[in-house]
């Protein structure tokens, strides 16, 4: 052999009887080759050689009986094909406490603590290799410098695969771990792990443990046939698993706790006890694209004050509730999907609260949505089919349901039992075994723009004295009544109703008035959702067109939502966009949409009243130096706690003479100090045609950044006018003829869109326009009621 390598036999003939001998006469890189047999040593690599099995894997065996069978005290050294065993009950069999040991197709087996330990500033390297203990842990790593596991199998160990911890860094790629008596992998200390396409099976612990400051990236990593735990998560420090699978877990799938926020993409719980995922102890995080199904028990588990975001998620076949939030928890759940659940589909209990939308439910032995004890959750978009219970179920809590559809309840579409308080809004219930909706004994709430249909008895049964607003609701083909009213009360109204097809009479009204006749809608009328004064939201959202408006401030809500969420839960708030432009024509809305906005802000606490200030550029712009500033800084003051808003305040940034540019840009300084001032306290909204609010914007330095949201205001559609003069005739006791609807749809879509044109303002001026021309129309004919309410053609012809 070349003077580089070096033999190690135990046959007669030329070569080293120990591999010891051998590694003494060694230089820095040689390859000492060892032939077949069992060699009893201890070797301290303290030169950076090679070690390898001349027949390769299996053939020769290195044996400590006492003490380290390999322990590395140099820069580097590698291990190829070897077979290493400790004996000692104390000791590793490998100790890599300083430089880089590669260790390649070799068994490491202890009967100690650990098989492998790389303290300090060791690095291991280790590909297609085996590690056993029957008493320990496989691999443990406190160094900073840990190392790589490629390709290598870890069954059999007396405790964990492996560990990292203190320091401790770990790559791991392609790996089997276990049968293990602990965990597959324990993370605690500072400890990071990145590890991918691995499984962990057979593990009397959690699989995956992750405690204390631990880090853990995990990128499809399989667990299986665990006796506990899938994945536990109680770190401080950042978790991230992406395609990960849980399978057959004998507890919960993924347990977060003490507070940790993983993120979970495109995981998957297959068969699991107790509950798939389980958020406790303030756990937060975010789980996206994920799957549950399977589960002796809760599909999902939201508890302790968690707040866990859930992003296109499903839960399928779970023998109890498919999602469970209870003990003070405020989830977010967006596109969930539960199908198959012996349970509840959505259970909230114990004062929770939590928002959730666009959730599709698909049969079940419970009811789709279940809330009780206190709970007050706001869910839209809920879509439920074929359930065996109720569509929505709610006892003693409080519920905002809107913009969904129930069919085919095996019990009422919608139930608010005792203490329950409910507003359903936009809804549509079909084809219920009981009640579309009944409101118990002791129940409060609202129906309103809502449908409920086809059931197989009442549409909406009311058997409450408690206060229960139905409006502008639709309840038709229903097997009993349409609205069926039991107690007498003065809290119940109903109005603006449409009733037809159902198979009994409707049956409601105060206690003034009992046995009146129903009050509908004549047949072919329109009807438009009237504003809903005593909530803004809803009232906001009832308000006729400004599809992109609602949006934009739907989406600011729910920002400000998610802040105080974020305050409470002693994070730090997102950047928000406080102050606003609302850019567009007169008569759009802007007005009125500012005075929703802050009363939507005091209602969330972000805002101490929520009252609107209007002013212009008189209110604000004075006519002698020094003034404007003065007057600028009292009209704000007042808008303290509230909503500041400008009309037409591009006016500021253009004029002349003694109230010109000069004087507005001093109203425009003075605000910009204003609102940084004051930021945490007022919202300011600058309105004003889209052109020259752009230019407004450019008039200061500080402006634009101050105004880091612009919402758009387009002009009223002719369908939407036309529906703006209805809501009018609505609420002044009128109604439209076909003729006239159609001539006004006509007379919007022709008439000039010209600087005199106002949007609603012009709407609501040819609705009185057309009264007072009935009323000459009238005055000299002897009218019924009837004449008296109508609106003709013939009353828009004289303003045309």
């Amino acid at each position: 052999m070349s003077g580089n390598v070096i033999a190690v036999t135990q046959a007669p003939g030329p070569g080293h009887r120990t591999i010891v001998e051998a590694l003494d006469r060694a230089h820095d890189g040689a390859v000492i080759v060892v032939g077949p047999g069992r060699y009893t040593e201890n070797l301290v690599l303290t030169k950076p050689v090679t070690i390898t099995a001349e027949n390769g894997p299996g053939t020769v065996w290195l044996v400590a009986a006492t003490g380290v069978a390999v322990s590395l005290q140099a820069e580097s050294a590698a291990l190829s094909g070897i077979t290493v065993v400790a004996a000692d009950a104390d000791s590793p069999a490998v100790l890599v406490a300083d430089g880089q040991l590669s260790i390649t197709e070799c068994t490491v087996e202890a009967s100690s603590w650990a098989s492998v330990f790389v303290p300090d500033r060791g690095t291991l390297l280790m590909r297609s290799s085996e590690v056993r203990n029957a008493v320990g842990a496989g691999v443990v790593v406190t160094s900073p410098e840990g190392g790589v596991l490629d390709d290598c199998k870890l069954p059999d160990l007396g405790t964990s695969a492996v560990v990292v911890a203190e320091a401790g860094v770990l790559r791991v790629r392609s790996c089997a771990m276990g049968p293990a008596a602990a965990n597959g992998i324990c993370l605690n200390g500072r400890g990071r792990l990145v590890v991918e396409d691995t499984s962990v099976s057979g593990t009397g612990k959690p699989a995956i443990a992750v405690e204390q400051q631990a880090g853990l990236t995990a990128t499809r990593l399989r667990v299986r046939d665990t006796a506990t735990i899938g994945f536990y998560l109680a770190t401080s420090d950042p978790v991230v698993l992406e395609d990960c699978v849980v399978e057959d877990a004998g507890a919960e799938g993924v347990f977060v706790a003490e507070g940790c926020a993983p993120v979970l993409r495109g995981c998957r719980v297959r068969g699991a006890r107790g509950r798939g995922m389980h958020f406790a102890g303030r756990a937060s995080g975010s789980v996206t694209g994920s799957e549950v199904s399977d589960v002796d028990g809760i599909g999902i588990g939201v508890t302790e004050r968690s707040l866990p975001e859930f992003e296109q998620t499903s839960v399928a076949r779970c023998s109890a509730s498919g999602v469970r939030i209870d003990d003070g928890a405020d989830p977010f759940f967006r596109r969930l999907r539960v199908r198959g659940c012996d349970g509840a589909a959505i259970d909230v209990d114990g004062g929770a609260r939590g928002r959730l939308e666009h959730i599709e439910v698909d049969g079940g032995g419970g009811a789709g949505l279940s809330v009780t004890g206190a709970a007050r959750p706001s869910v839209s978009g809920l879509n439920t089919r074929e359930l065996a219970g109720a569509g929505v179920r709610v006892i003693g809590a409080a519920l905002s349901l809107s913009d969904s559809q129930l069919v085919r309840s095996g019990a009422e579409g919608v139930y608010a039992g005792a203490g329950a308080d409910v507003s359903v809004t936009r809804c549509r219930v079909q084809e219920s075994k009981a009640a579309g909706c009944t409101f118990a004994e002791g129940a409060s709430g609202s129906l309103l723009d809502s449908e409920f249909s086809g059931g197989s008895a009442d549409g909406v049964l009311l058997d409450t004295e408690e206060s229960v607003l139905v409006k502008g609701c639709t309840v038709r083909d229903n097997h009993g009544s349409g609205v069926r009213q039991v107690r007498l009360s003065k809290g119940i109204e109903v109005t603006d109703l449409i009733s037809g097809g159902n198979l009994a009479n409707d049956a409601y009204g105060t206690a003034a008035s009992a046995g009146a006749a129903p009050r509908t809608a004549p047949a072919g009328a329109e009807r438009t959702r009237p504003g809903l004064g005593s909530d803004p939201l809803l009232e906001l959202q009832g308000l006729v067109g400004l599809a992109g408006v609602k949006s934009e401030v739907t989406s600011l809500v729910n920002l400000n939502k998610m802040a105080k969420r974020r305050m409470d839960a002693g994070l730090s708030a997102p950047p928000m966009a406080r102050h606003l432009v609302f850019a567009g024509a007169p008569g759009t809305g802007k007005t009125t949409i500012a005075r929703l906005y802050g009363q939507i802000l005091a209602q969330l606490g972000v805002l101490r009243q929520g009252h609107l200030v209007e002013v212009a550029r008189a209110d604000l712009v004075a006519q002698i130096i020094g003034g404007t500033a003065i007057k600028t800084t009292e009209a704000f003051t007042t808008a303290l706690g509230g909503v500041f808003f400008i009309d037409e305040a591009y006016s500021l940034s253009t004029g002349g003479g003694g109230t010109g540019p000069d004087f507005g840009r001093e109203a425009i300084d003075t605000l910009v100090k204003l609102m940084e001032d004051h930021r945490d306290d007022v919202v300011v909204i600058a309105a004003g045609y889209s052109k020259e609010m752009t230019e407004f914007l450019s008039s200061n330095p500080g402006m634009e950044s101050r105004f880091s949201r612009t919402i758009e205001f387009a002009n009223y559609t002719p369908e939407e006018l036309v529906t703006i003069v209805r809501a009018q005739c609505g609420k002044h006791d009128y109604r439209l003829t076909d003729g006239a609807s159609a001539a006004l749809l006509k007379y919007f879509d022709e008439i000039p869109k010209d600087g005199t044109f106002g949007n609603g303002r012009t709407a609501r001026r040819v609705f009185e326009r057309m009264t007072d021309r009935q009323a000459s129309r009238l005055a000299a004919t002897a009218a019924d009621t009837a004449d008296l309410t109508l609106l003709t053609e013939d009353d828009l012809s004289s303003i045309r």
